[in-house]
This record gives C-alpha cells, structure tokens and sequence, in this order.
C-alpha cells in the first residue's frame, strides 16, 4: 500500500471550531502515521498530494443506515435476493463516494455484505452491521399483515429484511446471541412503535419488559459491544435506559426531562431528521394517507424540540439518516441540511465524526485525524466549519476520498 504525504491543506481536527494550517498528514499501511506541525521530510516511494490549502478531514459516519431494502418501507418481501443485493451494493458504493467513510447498519445487512466489502467485490464504507434487529410480537418491526402466522416449525416467514421475532428472556437473548455469533457489531432491537401511523407514536408506547431489554444488553456486554434502541417515547427510552441501552434513535416524543437522563446516563441520542423530511417529501408517490404526512410532520417539530433540549442538557448528539432505497439515499447528505438551524456546522461535523467515533467505540480511531487513527480522510473546497452547506456537493467539493489508505477519488495532482 503506498504511502502518501498530503501537505498544504488546511485540517479539522478535534476540539478545534476553526480549520487549522500548517501541518502535514503522513498515510502509511492504512493508518495515519504523523500528523505534525513541522514539514515531515518525504518517507521513499511516498506519495505526495498538495492540497492546495483545501480542507482535509476526516471521514463522515453515518451512524444509522439500511442498505438492505428497496423501498421506504422495511418489509421488502417483493423483491429477489438477488436484486436487494445490488441495491445495498449500489447504497454502499454511493455512500462512500457521497463521503462517509463508515456506516452503523441498523437492521438489515449481514455478514454476506461485510464479506463483499472485505473481498473487494463491493466498494463502500467501512461497515459496522447490526444483523436481524429483535422486535416483540406484534413490535415496530413485526411487519405481518394479519393473515400471515408462523409456519408448522414455529418460524416466522420471510416477511422482512431487517427483523426477527423474539419473545421472552430467554428467546431475546437467543436471537441476540445468534445475530453475534454472525459477525453482528452491535444489537439492535425495536423499544417502541414507529412514527408512519395515524397516531402519535404507534399503538406501543413502549416494548419489550426491563428484563427483556437488559437481557439484550447483557449479551451485547459479554461480547464487549452494545445495544441501540429504536425508540419514541418517554416510557420506552426510559425503560432502554434502565436496562443500559448505549443508543437510543430517534427518540421523538420524549420530555426534556427524559432526555436529560439520557445524558445522565451516559448514553447517546442519534436523531434522524432526513428520513422523515423524505417521506413527506414523496408522500404522493408511495401514497401516504394525510393524517400519516400530518403525523410525520408533527414528529420533525418535535424531534427538533428534543434536539434542543439535548444541547441544552449535554447530551451526545450523533447524526444518522435512517434512509431505505436507492432514491432515498440520495438524500443521505441531507442530514447536514436539516440540522443547519439547529446547531453550529462545527458541532454538527463533529456529531459525523468524533461523537459517532465514541459511539461505535471506536474513539480516536475513526472520525479524526491522529497518529494512530485509521487512514479515512476526505479533501474538500470550502470550510465545512463555516459552512456545513460545502458538503451538501460532493460531486462539485470533494476532490478525494480515502478509507483505511485506499484512495476511490482523487482531482488533485500529485
């Protein structure tokens, strides 16, 4: 792998609010090797890329994604295998060349994916996949109509990509401890109803019992990971809270007092503002009954209410985009745009970048740039710091992309 010096370029780093000069990044193996303040000398057989005083950083994360489905809703069941693996091969590849460097799969992908992107086949981010997320009988991602039953062996048929049914103590940590056993980075699992509904929330304001929650995350702890909830209410971040839930998504029907103890308890909230603006935005194509576009658009208000409260009480803040199929990822950058109003660019990066790090444990090896760190660098026009808004045109901004040393774009000269 060829080592590469990029010098005059104006770098993001961590704990700065402005863009900082007059450093050199030394890539090597994959890594970042020196990020120094003096001029390194150039190591041999290295690469030189002279970023023209342009923005290098870090690459983004995106901290909840579905690459496995080709419609806004989950269930997918009509589609070919085949044809959803070149949608989420497609989702992958966009992805990366859209900037973000590494994805958090919340329900859907599997280890079948993680061995394309490993083998080459597929190009994309890297990928922290979530496998099968849990849902109870009759949960957020219970997607059966009421004709569909469990076949003659007590399985559930093949009515969604992203989900298995567990029900009890004993079968949630069945099904958690077999989605790790393939590969899974984290668990994930429905702690309440969704949002596309007529009423405020679904029909659950929560789901599953405390036991069941801490079930989960006890599995997900004994194999040093954890567990991120889908999740709208108060009673049901509350009760992921108590079991020691890590992530907490969405979260917008909760009161300024539950998302302070969010905050208390070290966890981390991750709304996901885009996929919701999405589907009002194409509510005429898939259909949408008025009183569900009313109902979507009254959770953005008051998703935003709970952004507010989350600065205000100290909460980490990640940044996802819970986007489904092609055409929808293509809104992914999107997130950035819907935040602009509620934050500063420099904290919204950051949410993209060292928050989402430390959310996926990995804190000073993703979403930085540092000795040490994994090699996933971008160079942009523009000051991201300033003007999030720089990101929104990666096809007109982004000269480079690289992940783990490996360069997939590049309109500078070496």
């Amino acid at each position: 792998m060829a080592k590469m010096l990029f010098t005059n370029a104006r770098l993001v780093l961590a704990g700065f609010d402005t863009l900082q000069d007059g450093l050199d990044v030394l890539v090597e193996d994959g890594l970042i090797r020196a990020v120094s303040a003096t001029p390194l000398l150039r190591p041999e057989d290295a690469i030189v890329i002279d970023a023209g005083r342009r923005t290098l950083m870090p690459g983004l994360i995106d901290a909840h994604a579905h690459i496995m489905g080709l419609s806004l809703t989950p269930k997918n069941i009509a589609y070919p295998d085949a044809e959803l693996a070149m949608a989420s091969v497609n989702y992958l590849r966009n992805c990366l060349m859209d900037g973000f460097t590494t994805i958090r799969e919340a329900g859907g992908a599997d280890h079948g994916t993680a061995r394309l992107l490993s083998e080459g086949i597929a190009i994309g981010p890297r990928l922290f996949y979530s496998g099968k997320a849990l849902t109870q009988t009759g949960g957020g991602a219970d997607f059966r109509t009421p004709d569909e039953h469990l076949d003659p062996c007590g399985h559930v048929g093949p009515f969604s990509t992203m989900s298995i049914i567990a029900d009890g103590v004993d079968e949630i940590r069945r099904a958690a401890r077999e989605e790790l056993r393939k590969g899974a980075a984290q668990i994930k699992l429905f702690a309440s109803g969704g949002v596309v509904f007529p009423a405020e929330g679904h029909a659950t304001r929560y789901e599953f019992s405390e036991a069941e929650l801490r079930a989960a995350v006890e599995e997900a702890t004994a194999r040093s990971t954890y567990v991120m909830a889908h999740v709208y209410t108060d009673e049901g971040v509350r009760r992921c809270l108590a079991a020691g839930v890590r992530s907490i998504e969405h979260a917008n029907f909760v009161s300024e007092e539950t998302v302070a103890m969010i905050g208390a308890a070290g966890a981390f909230l991750v709304p996901t503002f885009i996929s919701l603006v999405q589907r009002v935005e194409s509510a005429d194509e898939h259909g949408l009954a008025p009183a569900i576009v009313a109902n979507l658009q009254h959770t953005i208000a008051r998703g935003r209410q709970v952004y507010g409260w989350a600065r205000k009480h100290g909460v980490p803040i990640g940044l996802g985009t819970d986007l489904w199929g092609p055409e929808a990822q293509r809104s992914q950058l999107r997130e950035f745009e819907m935040r602009r109003d509620l934050d500063t660019p420099a904290a919204i990066l950051h949410s993209a970048t060292v928050t989402n790090a430390e959310l996926l444990m990995h804190k000073s090896r993703l979403g930085t740039l540092a000795e040490g760190a994994y090699a996933d660098l971008l160079v942009v026009d523009g000051d991201p710091l300033s003007d999030i808004g720089v990101l929104l045109d990666p096809q007109r901004n982004l000269k480079l992309i690289m992940k783990d040393g490996v360069v997939y774009k590049n309109e500078l000269s070496a």
